[in-house]
């Protein structure tokens, strides 16, 4: 499936980290502008104070100097004149000071100098507060500056701003400074005017213009380089991504020998590692999936053709006996033993499948008891009897009956010892011989079921347990059996606790020999061959 470049994620990596730095530089520059804007706000403020204060005094020292001189004028003449000499005593100051405005009031907050405002746009609230049309409504700018005046009138400076106060601050300022005779506020005396400083322009100065698209020009610049580091790096989350990728499409193709290389640290590297394991538990659960499916095709052979032999003979027969065929009494009794020994062969076929399906649901749980083995061993050779009898072999049972007793389930140690004298059946000879020894070795009671057959290759000695495994696939017809009767064998030695194994030499027998603890399990190793020690056939 091919992803679109927008679902990529080195790509939502990268747009995310340019959008993140886009809007961290522009919450930055925004941030920077108002701090410049304000703390410029602030020493606008705080120099229109000192220039108020400045012209205040000037004036006042003017006025009482006209007054001492010319006490014929009246005290709003002086003030007018004092306001007038201020501003243009030294003309060649004026230059010095193009920037500011300044309204002088007498102590009735009318204004006395200049006596108009011809300057638009900027100092509309200033013209329509002298200027008033209507005196029962005022703006909040006209009553803004009307409370300054009235403090100021009342001997205490003031200041504030008239506009709208936005982000770029086009508002504008202004201070009220009393004026007292003299210049000096001697506690006792009333104002006899105020003073109103303010700027010609509400531009913003160059240096915060220049800090403005500074910062807008760099935050493209930041975004882009952040956007080009975020691809550089998160190469090193989808390479490791995208070797995971194709190594689970190569996984979900059925290619389970697939494993990714991947040294990235941290969470990658685990989730790489666990990937592998991944892949690693699947093959071995598939190849048991095979086996299994192998066994299981095996097992349907293996039993349509042991279930086919017998109820062909036995249909066989049955027919014989209601045709009336061979109808003499050594006729009736050879047919009745073949058909209990085919019946029989079906009961062992199902009993086989019924212990197999036990083990593979682990169902499979022993019922302790004491035993003696050497009466167990007699009770099978008893049992099997029949079968020797017609094979011509020869059971010996070599089991001291001066062995300690053992904990073991009596019926499925007999059918151990039933399954391996059956196998022995199979592949010993007529006169030869079938013998079952066992010996102490402290906690451990080693058990051999030797025959004297033509042995097993040593390449299948590994594999006799195997299920459905024959050594010889061309004699299976000939030999019969379901192909379980080993494997049966290791399950109940297994659930008591024990091991078996399988040794052998072409030509001189072979011998079964396994492992059951007298009082506790024992992981010791299975003891040196007793084959060369135990078998003394001819």
């Amino acid at each position: 499936m091919r992803i679109r470049w927008w679902k990529n994620i080195r790509w939502r990596l990268a747009l995310g980290s340019a959008l993140i730095a886009l809007v961290s530089t522009g919450l930055l520059a925004l941030t920077t502008i108002l701090v410049i804007e304000y703390y410029y706000s602030v020493d606008l403020q705080s120099h229109l104070g000192s220039l108020v204060q400045d012209k205040a005094q000037s004036v006042g020292i003017l006025y009482e100097h006209n007054h001492l001189t010319h006490p014929e004028r009246t005290t709003l003449e002086n003030l007018k004149r004092s306001a007038n000499g201020v501003m243009n005593a030294n003309t060649d100051k004026i230059s010095h000071d193009p920037e500011h405005l300044y309204l002088f009031l007498n102590d009735q907050g009318r204004l006395i100098y200049p006596l108009g405002i011809t300057r638009n746009s900027a100092f509309t609230a200033l013209r329509a507060f002298f200027y008033p049309s209507d005196l029962t409504h005022l703006s909040a700018d006209q009553a803004r500056l009307q409370n300054a005046i009235k403090s100021a009138l009342k001997g205490t400076s003031a200041d504030g701003s008239l506009g709208r106060q936005t982000p770029v601050n086009t508002s504008l300022p202004f201070a009220v400074a009393p004026i007292f005779g003299g210049g000096r506020n001697d506690g006792s005396s009333a104002p006899i005017g105020a003073v109103i400083a303010t700027p010609f322009s509400t531009a913003i100065p160059g240096f915060v213009s220049t800090a403005g698209v500074a910062v807008l020009i760099a935050t493209p610049i930041i975004a882009l380089l952040v956007a080009a580091a975020a691809i550089a790096y998160s190469q090193t989350i989808t390479r490791p991504l995208a070797r995971l990728t194709q190594a689970s499409r190569v996984l979900a193709a059925g290619d389970y020998d697939t494993q990714v290389s991947v040294d990235a640290p941290g969470e990658l590297g685990e989730l790489a590692h666990s990937f592998n394991e991944m892949a690693t538990q699947l093959k071995s659960d598939v190849d048991e999936l095979h086996k299994q499916e192998a066994w299981r095709r095996e097992l349907i052979m293996n039993i349509t053709h042991d279930l086919a032999t017998p109820l062909t003979a036995i249909a066989g027969l049955g027919e014989a006996l209601v045709d009336g065929i061979d109808q003499s009494h050594e006729d009736y009794e050879a047919t009745g033993r073949i058909i209990v020994r085919e019946t029989l062969r079906l009961r062992r076929l199902v009993q086989d499948l019924h212990v197999m399906a036990k083990v593979e649901a682990r169902a499979l749980q022993p019922k302790l008891k004491p035993l003696r083995l050497a009466a167990l061993i007699d009770e099978t050779f008893a049992t099997l009897a029949t079968e020797f009898e017609r094979r011509q072999i020869e059971p010996v049972n070599s089991v001291s009956y001066s062995l300690p007793l053992i904990e073991a389930d009596p019926d499925m140690l007999t059918r151990v010892f039933s399954n391996l004298c059956n196998n022995s059946f199979h592949y010993t000879p007529a006169g030869g011989k079938v013998i079952i020894d066992a010996q102490q070795r402290d906690s451990l009671l080693v058990v051999s079921v030797m025959d004297t057959g033509e042995g097993i290759p040593e390449d299948a000695l590994p594999r006799v347990f195997e299920r459905f495994y024959r050594v010889d696939h061309a004699r299976q017809s000939h030999i019969g059996g379901s192909g379980l009767g080993l494997a049966i064998v290791q399950a109940i030695v297994e659930v008591h606790g024990g091991k078996v194994w399988a040794e052998s030499r072409p030509g001189m027998g072979a011998c079964i020999s396994f492992i059951l603890p007298l009082q506790t399990v024992d992981d010791t190793q299975p003891p040196q061959p007793l084959l060369q020690s135990q078998m003394r056939l001819s």
